[in-house]
């Protein structure tokens, strides 16, 4: 009698134990992984702390801060040039892109896949739009112009 009574004691605390291990081990397992990075900064903000830190780290003049933004102004319609000349080119790499997949799809795979392209499509435009809200309302306080000294 006093056997088995300790040998039910030993299989609680087995089971017990195992139990608690198992419990701590799914809680470990299960927790979410806090992941601290920032917002992407607008291209409007990065401008403007770029403009800032020339300011206060190099120590420029509102004159030499005017020119070099005229500079970055330049640039920035120089890479619009370029990716204007270049999206015709793009654009047919990615028609091939598409015709190549298709040419793999089923007929009723290729209608789900155009209507998951037409998906992604409009939400890229919807983001694209909301990004440039954000910089839009970013840019005028934080650009100076160089007219405006």
């Amino acid at each position: 009698m006093k056997n088995r009574w300790a040998t039910v004691a030993y299989l609680v605390v087995v089971f017990g134990s195992g139990t608690m291990v198992g419990a701590v081990a799914n809680r470990l397992y299960m927790t979410t992984t806090v992941k601290a990075t920032a917002a992407p900064k607008t291209p409007a903000q990065a401008r403007a702390d770029f403009l800032q830190k020339l300011r206060t780290r190099v120590n420029a003049s509102e004159e030499q801060v005017a020119q070099i933004n005229a500079f970055l102004d330049d640039a920035k319609r120089k890479y619009s040039e370029l990716d204007a000349q270049n999206k015709p080119l793009r654009d047919k790499i990615d028609q091939e892109r598409i015709a190549n997949v298709l040419s793999v799809l089923k007929p009723e795979q290729q209608k789900v896949y155009i209507a998951w392209r037409a998906e992604v499509k409009a939400k890229r435009e919807q983001e694209a739009r909301e990004q440039k809200a954000l910089a839009d309302k970013a840019s005028p306080a934080s650009t100076p112009s160089p007219q405006g000294r």
